[in-house]
């Protein structure tokens, strides 16, 4: 009984920093573009790469800006309400995005 009342509270508290942390998870996150976790059908275009990264981060209410193309990968700044909040780097071949800050 003990235990699931501490694994109870224990979930409590991971939802609670989550939801405050605005739902962003910072490393190992893929795109909907693909359709399992690090395997895209084929390599995504940069114009691509592009709206994908801006579209997941407006969902989430923030801004993906400057993004620079270095061969298969796009890094780009993300910011929120004008302040940089990170920088990621996307894989164009897998899908993978990942904190780089």
């Amino acid at each position: 009984m003990r235990y699931a009342v501490f694994a109870i509270i224990l979930l409590a508290f991971l939802a609670v920093v989550y939801t405050a942390s605005g739902g962003v998870t910072p490393y190992g996150v893929y795109s909907e573009w693909c359709c399992a976790y690090g395997v895209c059908k084929e390599k995504l275009d940069p114009n691509q790469a592009e709206i994908v990264i801006e579209r997941y981060f407006a969902s989430r209410g923030l801004i993906a800006a400057h993004m620079r193309h270095k061969g298969r990968f796009v890094e780009a700044d993300i910011y929120k309400k004008d302040r940089l909040f990170d920088k990621i780097i996307f894989d164009r071949k897998t899908g993978r995005m990942r904190s780089i800050y």
